[in-house]
């Protein structure tokens, strides 16, 4: 799905997304398309639960928590800054 129609089929709702295709740019995702793992109506608490217990459980899945309200998704890389990060990722 396209990021508009996740938001018209999910209006005014915080979903748990995952990202199928993207790209990043000067320090941003370009998120082009992606599936919707779970809605929830207006409970950003609930959401977020669910998001945590989902990125423990499969780290190497892209997934955000958005609300469908904002226009465009922006998604903004920050780098780690702890050096021993890198040192435990899967190679």
């Amino acid at each position: 799905m396209k990021w508009q129609e996740v938001r018209n089929h999910y209006p005014s709702q915080w979903v748990i997304i995952e990202v199928i295709k993207a790209t990043t740019e000067d320090n941003k995702r370009i998120v082009e398309e992606m599936s919707v793992i779970d809605a929830f109506g207006d409970d950003s608490k609930n959401a977020m639960k669910q998001y945590l217990f989902l990125h423990r459980k499969y780290r190497e899945r892209e997934l955000y928590v958005i609300h469908t309200s904002c226009n465009h998704l922006s998604i903004e890389i920050i780098p780690c800054l702890n050096p021993s990060f890198n040192s435990h990722k899967k190679k």
